[in-house]
Order: C-alpha cells, then sequence, then structure tokens
C-alpha cells in the first residue's frame, strides 16, 4: 500500500501551528502532521526521524532567520522537500529561497485553499512558486497556457550535462546535492547552471522554474 503522507510544521507561534495541524487533519491533507516550535527542535525530531513527504517551514525562527535553516536542511535532508510558510513574501526573499532548492513558498497571506494546493503540487514532486510573485518577476503562466504557439518551438537544446543538472533542479535540489548526486564539482554546477539560465534567458532559478513552467518541460 502507498505511504500515507506525513508532514513535519516548523513555526514558533503556537495558534499558528495548532491551525495549520487542525485544518490540514480535518482536510485529510495528512494523516500524521508533527510540529516543532523552532529550528533545534526540528533537527533533534529529524534525527530521530526523517521519514516526512513535506517540511513546513518559516523563515523567521526564534533560533534562526532566513535562509540558514533551508541550507542546513537542504544539505543535510535533501530527500525532504521545504515547503516556505512565511510572513516575508517579497520578491527578493522568494528568489532566495529558490535559490537554495525549497520545493514552495506560500505566503501566511495566502488562503488555506492556496496553501492546500502549494502542498498538494509540492506531493506531486512540483515546485509552487506563487501567480503573484510569478507575475512580479515577468511571467504570466496563465497567459502562456492559452497561448496558440507551441511550447516546443522555445524550448533550448541543452547538452546531455546541462539536461543532468536542469532536471536535478527541477527537483528542487542546491547546488553541493547536484554536485554530489551527478559526481561533479560544485564550480562544474553552477557554470552548467550559468549556461542554462542564458539559454533560458533568465537570471534566476525562481525564473527558470517559471520559464520550464510555461514552455512545458518536466523533470
Amino acid at each position: 500500500m502507498p505511504k500515507e503522507p506525513r508532514a513535519i510544521i516548523v513555526d514558533d507561534h503556537p495558534v499558528v501551528r495548532n491551525a495549520l495541524v487542525t485544518s490540514l487533519l480535518a482536510l485529510n491533507v495528512f494523516e500524521v502532521v508533527e510540529t516543532a516550535n523552532c529550528f533545534q527542535e526540528l533537527n533533534e525530531k529529524l534525527e530521530r526521524d526523517s521519514d516526512f513527504q513535506v517540511l513546513i517551514l518559516d523563515l523567521s525562527l526564534t533560533d534562526i532567520s532566513g535562509s540558514g535553516g533551508v541550507v542546513f536542511m537542504r544539505e543535510r535532508y535533501p530527500d525532504i522537500p521545504i515547503l516556505i510558510f512565511s510572513a516575508s513574501d517579497d520578491v527578493d526573499t522568494i528568489i532566495q529561497c529558490f535559490e537554495h532548492g525549497v520545493h514552495g513558498f506560500v505566503s501566511k497571506n495566502s488562503s488555506m485553499q492556496i496553501f492546500v494546493n502549494a502542498i498538494r503540487v509540492v506531493l506531486e514532486g512540483g515546485l509552487y512558486i506563487p501567480p503573484s510573485a510569478a507575475q512580479r518577476l515577468g511571467f504570466n503562466l496563465s497567459e502562456a497556457t492559452e497561448s496558440e504557439s507551441d511550447p516546443a518551438d522555445e524550448r533550448p537544446q541543452f547538452t546531455p550535462k546541462q539536461q543532468q543538472v536542469f532536471e536535478q533542479l527541477l527537483l528542487g535540489m542546491p547546488n553541493r546535492v547536484i554536485a554530489k548526486r551527478l559526481g561533479m564539482a560544485e564550480g562544474t554546477v553552477k557554470t552548467h547552471l550559468h549556461n542554462i539560465y542564458q539559454l533560458l534567458r533568465v537570471n534566476s532559478r525562481a525564473k527558470a522554474i517559471l520559464k520550464s513552467q510555461q514552455l512545458q518541460i518536466v523533470a
């Protein structure tokens, strides 16, 4: 039988944690939802049990702030997708999070429906960037979907190595993990990514993800 998805939520506000747990269990999104109120508690729990399908992480915790926790978790537990749930939702913050290999980003101002939709995208192996952030980054995916042109006509021709790196990017892997998985130096991965960005005509991981969605490129 397929494994029931389990999540762990990390947020230092008990009201937020409890509300999320109650909603996600009531909506049958997860069978089990664990919680942690700080980064240290998260790390201790994962050392005992890291069998979670999603890590829902706030960026502003009492013992770590910003992307530091994301970097640590993506390198220590690369197979656990991270969905950021944050009150800080400016474009620079979102771009930085995806540079470090998160699988999704949802603002705390979002509705529960949007939050659940983002979780389901991540559970299915996808990457979720809010439509509002996509628009601020210059992408309107709904217009791309309705376009009469064939996205295949615009797809770049990657070399085999570039294709491997790009596929790992679309799996949400940070550079160090990509390097380890593909047996490359981290500098080589960065060079491939630079060339991939040029072929896609973008300048960041977040924009590369959005361009892949626009061109209907999947890992």
